[in-house]
C-alpha cells in the first residue's frame, strides 16, 4: 500500500510540478496543460499505482473536466488505430476458443520436430503463423505457445529446478526472443506499432499500410527468426538432443480431436483477413475495417461467441488505456506541442555533418539502451518514440526508414530484460532460467537485431523505393 501511495503520489505531483513553471515562450497554454496531462498518463502506466485502463480514465475525466475538451479527450476511441488492435486481440480469442492453434502446433511438431532444435524452428514457425492476428505477445506467446512447449518439456522430464537444462529452459528462453522477433514483423503483430504510426502521422507527416510494414520488416526480420532458435540453441544449448515428436504430435492431436467446422471456418477467415491486409494499397480496404469484418465474421458464423469475447480482458483494457493514449498524441499535436518541440530541439542541437547512416543507428542505440528503464513497451513507445521522431525530423533523417528502424526496435529491444515487455514475466516467470542467462542471451539477440536491420534492412529498404 505504501509502494502505491508513493508511486500515485508521483504520478500526480509531477504533472502539478509542470503546472507550476511558467508557460515557455511560443508554446500555446492548452498545450502546456495537456503535456502536464499526457507525462502524468505515462507515469502512471510505468509507475502503475493503478491499472492502465484506470489511470487513462482518470487523465480523460481531468482533461474533459478542467479544459472542456471531452471531443478531444475521447477523439482517441473514434480512431481506426485502437479499433485495429482492439480487434485482433478478439482474433487471438478466436483461436484459442476453436483450438486452431494448438492444431497448428501440434502438427508442425510432428513434422518438423524429431530434434530439440528442430523444435525450436516450429515453436518459431508456430509464433509467425499467429502473430498477424494476434497483438498481444501475452495471448499469442504466453498464452497459447509457451503451454504447448512447456508441456512437451513436462513430458520429457524437464521441470524447473535440476532438470531445466533438459529442454524446458530452452524452449522458454527462445520464445521470448521468437516472440519479439515475430513481434516486429507486422502492424497487427504487437499492440504499439499502430501507436507508432500515430505519431508517424502526427509529427512525421508520413504514413505506413499494413503492407508497407510487411514488406519491409519481412526480409530482415525473418532472417532474424531464421537465426534465432540456432544462436539460442548454442549459446544456452539443452541436454535433450532428439525426441519423439511422433509420439507427442500423435497424443496432442487425439486430446483435440478431428478439426472442427469451427477452426475450418476460422481458418478460411484468418487466410481472408491477411489478404484483406496484404492488398489494402490495391483494394483501399482500410486495414481496420479487414480486422472488423473478420470479427464480425466469427460471430456470425458461431466461430465464437459474445460472451467469449466479453471474457477477453485484455482486449477490453487495451481499448479503454490505448484509446486514451492516441487521444492526447493527438491533442497534443492539434495544440502545436510538437512543432514547438521539434523548433526547441532545432535550437538546441546540430545534425550538421552526420550521414543518414549515424543519425539512424544513433536513434537505434539509443532506442535500445533505453528500454532498461521501462517496465512497460506502451510507456516507451508514448514517451519517448515521439521524442526520437522529432529528433530524427530535425536532422533530416529519411523519415519511413527512421519508422521502420524505431518501429521494430520498440519489439526486439524488449529482449534486453526479462520485464520488457508483457510476456516476460510469463515466461521468466515459468522459472526455468536465471535472470544472469537471460540477460546476457538477450543482449546478444538485441545486438544481432541491430546488425541485420541496419546491415541488411536499411540496403534492402533502399533498393524497394522506401528511401
Amino acid at each position: 500500500m505504501n509502494s502505491k501511495l508513493v508511486k500515485a503520489a508521483v504520478t500526480v505531483l509531477v504533472p502539478v510540478a509542470i503546472l507550476l513553471v511558467p508557460v515557455p515562450t511560443g508554446l500555446p497554454v492548452m498545450a502546456w496543460k495537456l503535456f502536464a496531462l499526457y507525462i502524468g498518463a505515462i507515469l502512471g502506466l510505468m509507475l502503475r499505482p493503478l491499472p492502465e485502463p484506470a489511470i487513462l480514465l482518470t487523465a480523460i475525466a481531468i482533461s474533459s473536466l478542467w479544459l472542456n475538451n471531452v471531443g478531444e479527450a475521447l477523439a482517441g476511441y473514434a480512431s481506426t488505430t485502437t479499433w485495429l488492435v482492439f480487434t485482433a486481440f478478439m482474433v487471438g480469442q478466436a483461436f484459442n476458443d476453436t483450438g486452431l492453434g494448438k492444431r497448428i502446433a501440434f502438427i508442425l511438431i510432428g513434422k518438423m520436430g524429431r530434434t530439440t532444435l528442430g523444435l525450436g524452428y516450429v515453436a518459431a514457425l508456430t509464433d509467425f503463423v499467429l502473430c498477424p492476428a494476434t497483438p498481444s505477445t501475452t495471448a499469442r506467446t504466453g498464452g497459447l505457445v509457451f503451454p504447448i512447449f512447456q508441456s512437451v518439456a513436462l513430458t520429457l522430464g524437464s521441470q524447473p529446478g535440476p532438470t531445466s537444462r533438459r529442454i524446458g529452459a530452452y524452449l522458454a528462453l527462445l520464445l521470448y526472443q521468437v516472440s519479439m522477433a515475430t513481434g516486429a514483423l507486422f502492424i497487427t503483430a504487437l499492440a504499439t506499432h499502430p501507436l507508432i504510426l500515430t505519431f508517424a502521422k502526427n509529427i512525421l507527416k508520413v504514413e505506413v499500410s499494413w503492407m508497407q510494414w510487411a514488406q519491409a520488416a519481412l526480409v530482415p526480420g525473418l532472417i532474424v527468426l531464421a537465426v534465432t532458435p540456432y544462436l539460442v540453441y548454442k549459446m544456452f544449448p539443452p541436454e535433450i538432443k532428439v525426441i519423439n515428436n511422433k509420439e507427442i504430435a500423435s497424443k496432442g492431436m487425439a486430446e483435440i480431436g478431428p478439426m472442427s467446422g469451427k477452426e475450418k471456418i476460422l481458418a478460411l477467415l484468418f487466410i481472408l483477413a491477411v489478404l484483406g491486409w496484404a492488398t489494402g494499397q490495391w483494394t483501399k480496404i482500410n486495414s481496420t475495417a479487414v480486422a472488423v469484418g473478420f470479427v464480425a465474421g466469427c460471430l456470425v458464423t458461431g466461430v465464437v461467441s459474445w460472451e467469449s469475447l466479453l471474457r477477453c480482458k485484455g482486449a477490453w483494457s487495451t481499448l479503454i488505456w490505448y484509446g486514451g493514449i492516441i487521444s492526447f498524441a493527438g491533442a497534443l499535436g492539434k495544440a502545436g506541442f510538437f512543432t514547438w518541440f521539434a523548433k526547441i530541439l532545432g535550437q538546441n542541437i546540430n545534425f550538421t555533418g552526420y550521414s543518414d547512416f549515424s543519425v539512424l543507428g544513433g536513434l537505434l542505440a539509443l532506442s535500445v539502451v533505453v528500454r532498461y528503464f521501462f517496465a512497460s513497451q506502451a510507456a516507451y513507445v508514448s514517451s519517448l518514440i515521439p521524442v526520437f521522431f522529432t529528433i530524427g525530423l530535425l536532422a533530416k533523417a529519411p523519415l519511413l526508414p527512421m519508422v521502420m528502424l524505431l518501429g521494430v526496435s520498440s519489439a526486439f529491444g524488449s529482449q534486453l530484460t526479462h520485464y520488457g515487455n508483457a510476456v516476460g514475466p510469463v515466461l521468466f516467470g515459468a522459472d526455468y532460467v536465471d535472470q544472469g542467462t537471460w540477460w546476457k542471451v538477450g543482449t546478444v539477440m538485441v545486438l544481432v537485431n541491430c546488425v541485420i536491420y541496419m546491415g541488411i534492412g536499411l540496403p534492402y529498404w533502399k533498393l524497394i523505393g522506401l528511401w
